[in-house]
């Protein structure tokens, strides 16, 4: 797999990502994907086994990227409350990327086949990234930044839930919240008394 392989992994993934986003799983086509990344439809096999396949794996696309993010600015010296609102930016980075993805997995009632093993691989991811921010929190309450009212898994889930509430809030066209929110109403929450 040199760097020309996985341009070209690449381009079929940002293809796919249009193209799910705007016409949605059910009516994506392979052969248009292929097209759009300007490969041959075999050449895009040797990539993905099928759509779903595909789909997954745009689902996936970025996670290692942000979860490298995330890391880089958990061990960084800065104050909890600076990290907090650059977790909140990532995160809303991410919603951009794969929220309407996302969405379209929750609507379309996308049955993804547990062949792929891609519920297991996409539950994996959650809770990996969970066990990751818990880590944060845990220090936070640790240096007294954080009250203990809550386990830094719960908070985790809180602060991961914010994203899916923004996806809600787009869903019943309400105004999603931004990190700079989000970041007074959790600072709020998880406040050491």
């Amino acid at each position: 797999m040199g760097s020309h392989s996985k341009d070209k992994r690449e381009r079929i993934i940002d293809a796919a990502i249009k193209l799910f986003t705007r016409l949605g799983y059910h009516q994506t086509k392979l052969d248009e994907v292929a097209r759009q990344a300007e490969i041959a439809k075999g050449t895009l096999y040797l990539y993905f086994k099928s759509k779903e396949d595909l789909f997954v794996k745009c689902l996936l696309d970025g996670y290692e990227k942000s979860r490298q993010r995330a890391v880089q600015i958990i061990a960084s010296r800065k104050t909890t409350k600076e990290r907090l609102l650059e977790l909140l930016e990532l995160q809303e980075e991410i919603f951009r990327h794969n929220g309407p993805l996302i969405q379209q997995f929750i609507q379309s009632g996308v049955t993804i086949s547990s062949s792929e093993g891609a519920p297991k691989k996409i539950l994996e991811m959650m809770k990996d990234k969970v066990e990751l921010f818990a880590e944060f929190f845990r220090e936070g309450i640790e240096n007294g930044d954080f009250s203990d009212r809550l386990t830094p898994v719960q908070m985790s889930l809180i602060f991961h839930q914010i994203f899916d509430l923004n996806l809600k809030f787009q869903m019943f066209q309400a105004p999603t919240v931004s990190p700079q929110k989000c970041c007074e109403m959790l600072s709020y929450m998880f406040r050491a008394d």
